[in-house]
């Protein structure tokens, strides 16, 4: 049995790479949209949620292809799935544009958080307000597209006209870089003139400079979109839009992902710490200091930490000696030893007297 309805068993066609790419992809970025939720309700506990993207690509991809999605030959196309063809690609087209507009949102949205007032945030609503005017204007503009409505699905209505496809793609597509440039850039100049550390400051700026690939990939769109010449020629087009939607939603899930990192990160060590010591002595932060009779004739002897990393002698001297032995079962410990010594106080010479014993 063919995969493409009313078929030939043995047609040629890319459908299992089109259902491949958009499982594989749609799953990777649901997962962010869950991950991103969790961190914001569990982890952060924020009393509410930023808008995220949910409206991923949700076109009907696997059920298209076995209406002709992926044939290699317009002649393999049967003419009783022309109908359902087209109206699946119809209802599709406005996923793609509420997802990638979505998306922006998200990211120029998260932007208000750091982003200092005057100048920047004021250019961060006025590209808002852009985004928001295209991506409704191109939605409207899509799904009147044909003149009737019906035309752009139902191949027997022969009256009417529709706008031609190519320049109005060519076109959205061009605009749809700009903006797509102009928001990955935005919080830039900031991030590079802030005053934190130089190697979270890489980090910040290369995840949002992974917005790049989105820009590349709308410029494959854009050399999709200028081949085409009858309807299964969409078949790359579609494809990498799925490619470009869902990996927009991803980029824009990473950078809020920080607080799970280093919540596993910090499990990590602790636990690593707890598996070193190993004495029902663990801690989550700091290790607690102990003594051990048959250690050092009962010295004390304190962990590494934080706390307990030099010696200070009160009797201002330099500062004592210290020991630091790698015990087996007892990780990596340090024994100090402390000096008391008495002063005579000048007020004792001063009365001619003995002199008080101060420490």
């Amino acid at each position: 049995m063919a995969w493409t309805f009313n078929a030939e068993e043995d047609v040629p066609t890319d459908a299992t790479l089109i259902s491949v790419v958009a499982l594989v992809f749609t799953s990777v970025s649901f997962v962010s949209v869950l991950l991103r939720a969790y961190v914001r309700v569990v982890l952060v506990k924020a009393s509410g949620v930023v808008p995220h993207s949910y409206a991923m690509m949700a076109h009907p991809y696997f059920l298209e292809t076995r209406w002709g999605l992926g044939l290699q030959n317009v002649d393999d196309m049967p003419p009783e799935n022309l109908y359902n063809f087209g109206l699946l690609q119809y209802i599709g087209a406005p996923f793609y544009i509420t997802s990638i507009l979505f998306f922006k949102l998200s990211l120029l949205l998260s932007y208000f958080r750091f982003l200092p007032q005057g100048i920047w945030k004021f250019l961060t609503v006025l590209i808002s307000i852009v985004t928001i005017l295209f991506h409704a204007s191109f939605l409207v503009i899509q799904i009147n597209l044909c003149t009737p409505i019906a035309k752009q699905w139902d191949p027997t209505i022969d009256y009417g006209h529709c706008i031609e496809a190519v320049p109005f793609y060519t076109t959205v597509a061009a605009m749809t870089i700009v903006l797509d440039v102009l928001v990955m850039v935005l919080p830039f100049p900031t991030f590079y003139a802030s005053k934190i550390q130089n190697r979270k400051k890489v980090v910040l700026l290369g995840l949002f400079a992974l917005g790049i690939f989105i820009t590349i990939i709308q410029m494959f769109r854009i050399q999709t979109i200028k081949s085409l010449a009858n309807y299964l020629d969409s078949a790359k087009l579609i494809m990498w839009s799925t490619i470009e939607t869902n990996l927009g939603i991803i980029v824009t899930c990473i950078p809020t992902l920080a607080p799970l990192m280093k919540y596993f990160s910090e499990r990590t060590r602790r636990d690593t710490t707890g598996g070193i010591t190993g004495y029902g002595r663990n801690s989550a932060h700091a290790l607690n200091t102990w003594k051990d009779a048959g250690l050092g004739g009962g010295d004390d002897l304190q962990c590494l930490s934080s706390h307990a990393d030099r010696e200070i002698d009160i009797s201002g001297s330099k500062p004592a000696e210290s020991q630091e032995n790698i015990l087996e079962g007892l990780g990596i410990v340090r024994k100090t030893e402390v000096t008391v010594v008495r002063q005579p106080s000048m007020e004792a010479y001063n009365r001619g007297g003995e002199p008080d014993s101060r420490v």
